[in-house]
C-alpha cells in the first residue's frame, strides 16, 4: 500500500511495498511521489490526476517497465487508486493498493506457449524438424537472434547442430564443434552438472574469460541462455538462445527455456522411436517377402542329417559345412528340443505325418534366434518314421514385432485404464459402433451390449442435439477435416448429466466422405464440476476482497482525517487493521460461514489480557454472527478497548471491564443485546469532541447492523450498549 499526501504528494508505504521500489527503498520514503515513481510517471500520472479529482480507479495486470534494480524489467501490476480526505473534507492525497502479478502473467503466457508448441510438434515426424520447430517458436516468442537444439556425442566432447533458427541477423551454427571450445571449462562444468547457464554479458561475466569471449564474438554472440539435458547421468543435448547485445535474462524466461528444452527432448525421442519403428517394420516386411525357406532332411535309421546351404547360412555355418545331429542338438535353447520331440510325438499319436513348432536356437556365432519348423515324417517299417524332411524359416523379427505389439497393447491398456479413457469405432455404412466396455459404461449401457449410432444419439442432451447435428454434418462434409474434437453433455436414463470429451479421426473413402471413424473418449464430469466450483470460488473471493478493500480504505481515510500526528495515525491505523485481521482469522477458521460471538470477543480482547490478572470478564449465550456483523463488532470492541487503555478502566491497576450479551425476542425477531461496562478506573468526564472511535461505534456500527449503539461517559466508567437484530 502507498499513501501520497499533501501538495507534494509525499510518499508513505508499508513494508510489502519495498520489493516493488527495489533499490529506491528506503530513500523513497517521504519523497515526492513524482520523484519516487519517475520511471513510470507517464503511465500512472493520468490515473493519479483522476484520483485527485475524486475518482477511484481499479486496473488489472498493467504492464510497466521498471528500473527498481540496476536494470530495466517488464513487470505487471493490479492496483486501485482511492482519494483521501483532509480534516476539511477536501482531497488531500490518495491511497494506492498494489499487487504485483508479474509471476502470474508470466505463468499464464508460459503455459499458453507450451500448449501451442505441443500442438505444433505433435504433427511432425522428423526429429530434426521437431527440434528446429521448437527452437524457432521459442526464438520468435522471446525475440532472440538465434535459437537451436544441439546434441552431444557419447564422449561428451563434440557438440552437433543439425539445423537451427535465426532471425536473419546472425548466421546459422549448423555443424560440429568441440564443446569445450564453445563454452570453456567453467560453463561446461555447470552444464554437465545439469545447471542452466545464463550469461547477461559475456564481456562482464568472469565465468567466460577473454579467450572464450573472443570465440563468442566471432559468432556474433554477446549474451545467451543454455539449458542442458542430462539423461542417465550424461550430458546428451542442450537448448540454446543467443543474442547480439547484452541482455538481462529473467527468471521467468529461464523457466520457460527449461520447460521447452525438456519437451523438445521428449518430442525428439518420440519422433526417433516412431521413425525407428517404421524402419523396423519396413525391414520386417522386406525380409518376409524376400525370405527363402531352408531345407533339411533327417534319416531316422542312420541318424544322419543333410542340410541345404541356405540352412547352414541360417544357422551361422559355412554354406558347405557338414553338420551332424549332435552338433545341432546342443545349440537348442534349454527345453526347446524337447518341445520339438513332443510336437512330433503328438502328431504320431494323432496319426498325422505333419507337425509344426517354433523354437529358439543359438547360431554358431552365439546369437539367439527364433525359427519356425514345418516337417513331414515319412513312414517306414512298422509305421515308424524312416526319415523326416522339413523347412526352417527365421522368425526372429516377427517374434520381436509380436513382443513389441504385446508391449504396446499392454501400454495402451495401462494408459486407457490410468486415464479412464474409452475407445470406439464407427462404421457409417452399417451404422454400427464398436465400443470398448468402458465406452458403454460412459454412455449408460451394459458393457456387452452392441451399439448403433442411434444409441449414441439417444444419450445426447436434448438441449444440445441441434448443435451437435449441425457441427457433425459440417465436419463430415468438409474433406479437409481429418481429426475432430468434441465435448458433449450426456443425459443418462437416471436423469444424471455426464460430460465427455473426445478426439477422433475420420477415415474417408474415394469420394472423400467418411466411411469410418475412431477416437478416444474421456469422462470430464468431475472436471466440469470443478470448473463451475472454481468459478463460484473466484466470484466469492472477488466479492470478499472488494469488501475488505472498501473497509481498509474507509478505516484509513477516517484515521488519517482524525489523527493529530503522523505517529498517532500510524498507531491507530495499525491497531485497527490488526483488529480487522483477527476477526478475519476467526472467519477464515469457520470458512466464512459465520463466527461465534464468544470467539470474536476472546480474539478482540486477547491483546489486553494479562496472565496474572483477571480484569476482563466476558459472558453470554452461544450466538452465531454473520461475517458482516462479526467484523463490525470486532472493530467496535477494538475502539472501546483502545479508549480503556488510554483513559479508562485499563489505564490504572484496579479497573475492570465487563462484557455481557444475551438474546431476546422482539416481535418474533431475535435481537442481540451486548453491553460493555467499565469500573474502577479514573473518574470519567465526557470528551469535548466525538472522535473516530465513537463515531465508528454509534454511527457506522448502528448503520452496518441496522440497530442501536450508544456510549455513555458516566463518572464511574464508560458504558456502551449495542442492540441489533441478529438476522
Amino acid at each position: 500500500m502507498f499513501v501520497a499526501w499533501g501538495p507534494e504528494l509525499t510518499l508513505l508505504y508499508n513494508e510489502a511495498a519495498a520489493p516493488i521500489l527495489g533499490a529506491r527503498h528506503p530513500a523513497a520514503l517521504g519523497s515526492p511521489l513524482r520523484e519516487a515513481w519517475s520511471r513510470i510517471w507517464e503511465e500512472v500520472s493520468p490515473l493519479i490526476e483522476r484520483t485527485l479529482a475524486g475518482e477511484s480507479t481499479y486496473q488489472e495486470n498493467v504492464p510497466l517497465v521498471l528500473g527498481r534494480n540496476d536494470y530495466e524489467e517488464l513487470a505487471h501490476f493490479t492496483f486501485s487508486f482511492s482519494p483521501l480526505m483532509d480534516d476539511m473534507g477536501r482531497i488531500g492525497g490518495l491511497l494506492a493498493v498494489v499487487v504485483e502479478t508479474t509471476r502470474q502473467v508470466a505463468n499464464d503466457q508460459r503455459l499458453a506457449f507450451l500448449v501451442e508448441m505441443a500442438d505444433r510438434l505433435r504433427s511432425l515426424v522428423d526429429p530434426v524438424e521437431v527440434s528446429t520447430a521448437a527452437a524457432g517458436m521459442l526464438g520468435r516468442h522471446l525475440k532472440v537472434a538465434r535459437a537451436g537444439f544441439a546434441e552431444i556425442d557419447a564422449a561428451q566432447e563434440v557438440v552437433s547442430v543439425k539445423r537451427d533458427w535465426t532471425d536473419g541477423t546472425l548466421p546459422s551454427l549448423a555443424g560440429e564443434a568441440r564443446i569445450l571450445d564453445a563454452f570453456g571449462p567453467v560453463l561446461i562444468a555447470e552444464l554437465r552438472a545439469g545447471s542452466a547457464v545464463m550469461v547477461h554479458d559475456c564481456l562482464n561475466d568472469p565465468r567466460c574469460g577473454l579467450a572464450w569471449s573472443a570465440g563468442w564474438d566471432s559468432i556474433g554472440t554477446r549474451s545467451l541462455i543454455a539449458v542442458p539435458l542430462v539423461k542417465e547421468g550424461r550430458l546428451k543435448a542442450l537448448l540454446y538462445l543467443h543474442e547480439r547485445h547484452p541482455r538481462r535474462w529473467t527468471e521467468n524466461e529461464a523457466i520457460l527455456v527449461r520447460d521447452v528444452a525438456e519437451r523438445t527432448w521428449d518430442a525428439v525421442e518420440r519422433a526417433r522411436a516412431e521413425l525407428a519403428l517404421r524402419e523396423s517394420e519396413n525391414q520386417l516386411r522386406l525380409a518376409l517377402d524376400a525370405g527363402r525357406m531352408a531345407v533339411w532332411e533327417h534319416d531316422t535309421l542312420t541318424n544322419r542329417l543333410r542340410t541345404s546351404p541356405e540352412l547352414n547360412r541360417l544357422l551361422g555355418y559355412a554354406p558347405d559345412a557338414r553338420l551332424n545331429t549332435e552338433e545341432v542338438r546342443k545349440r537348442y535353447y534349454l527345453g526347446d528340443y524337447e518341445r520339438i520331440v513332443a510336437a512330433a510325438q503328438e502328431a504320431l499319436e494323432r496319426c498325422k505325418r505333419f507337425f509344426e513348432v517354433e523354437y529358439r536356437f543359438y547360431r554358431a556365432d552365439g546369437a539367439l534366434r527364433w525359427y519356425l519348423m514345418r516337417a513331414e515324417m515319412i513312414p517306414g517299417p512298422g509305421d515308424r518314421p524312416a526319415r523326416t524332411i522339413g523347412v526352417v524359416l527365421d522368425i526372429t523379427e516377427r517374434k520381436k514385432a509380436e513382443e513389441a505389439l504385446r508391449e504396446r497393447e499392454a501400454e495402451l491398456r495401462a494408459a486407457l485404464d490410468a486415464g479412464s479413457l474409452a475407445i470406439f469405432g464407427i462404421d457409417f455404412t452399417t451404422r454400427q459402433v464398436k465400443p470398448s466396455p468402458r465406452f458403454n459404461q460412459l454412455y449408460g449401457y451394459p458393457e456387452d451390449r452392441p451399439l448403433t449410432l442411434d444409441d449414441l444419439r439417444a444419450r445426447y442432451h436434448p438441449d444440445d442435439l441441434d448443435q451437435i447435428r449441425s457441427q457433425t454434418r459440417e465436419a463430415m462434409q468438409d474433406p479437409s477435416v481429418q481429426f475432430f474434437d468434441w465435448t458433449l453433455r450426456l443425459l443418462l436414463p437416471d436423469r444424471t448429466i455426464r460430460w465427455v470429451n473426445g478426439r477422433g479421426e475420420y477415415i474417408r473413402d474415394e469420394t472423400n466422405l467418411p466411411a469410418q471413424a475412431r477416437g478416444v473418449v474421456l469422462d470430464i464430469t468431475e472436471r466440469k464440476r470443478w470448473e463451475e466450483h472454481q468459478g463460484l470460488l473466484i466470484n466469492e473471493l472477488n466479492h470478499r476482497v472488494k469488501n475488505t478493500l472498501a473497509t481498509v480504505q474507509s478505516v484509513t481515510s477516517q484515521t488519517l482525517r482524525n489523527a493529530e500526528t503522523t505517529e498517532a495515525a500510524r498507531a491507530a491505523l495499525e491497531a485497527r487493521l490488526f483488529a480487522l485481521s483477527r476477526a478475519h482469522d476467526v472467519l477464515t477458521r469457520e470458512n466464512w460461514q459465520g463466527a461465534s460471538l464468544g470467539e470474536i470477543v476472546q480474539e478482540a480482547m486477547a491483546p489486553y489480557r494479562h496472565e496474572r490478572e483477571d480484569r476482563i470478564e466476558a459472558s453470554g449465550a452461544e450466538v452465531r454472527l454473520s461475517p458482516r456483523m462479526a467484523l463490525a463488532i470486532s472493530m467496535a470492541l477494538q475502539e472501546l478497548a483502545t479508549n480503556a487503555v488510554k483513559y479508562g478502566a485499563l489505564s490504572n491497576a484496579t479497573g475492570r471491564i465487563g462484557i455481557n450479551w444475551s438474546l431476546k425476542e422482539d416481535g418474533g425477531e431475535p435481537r442481540l443485546h451486548l453491553a460493555w461496562r467499565e469500573s474502577g478506573g479514573p473518574p470519567v468526564s465526557p470528551p469535548t469532541r466525538r472522535g473516530f472511535g465513537t463515531r465508528l461505534i454509534e454511527r457506522s456500527l448502528a448503520q452496518d447492523l441496522d440497530g442501536d449503539a450508544k456510549i455513555s461517559f458516566a463518572a464511574l466508567g464508560v458504558t456502551c450498549v449495542v442492540d441489533v437484530p441478529l438476522t
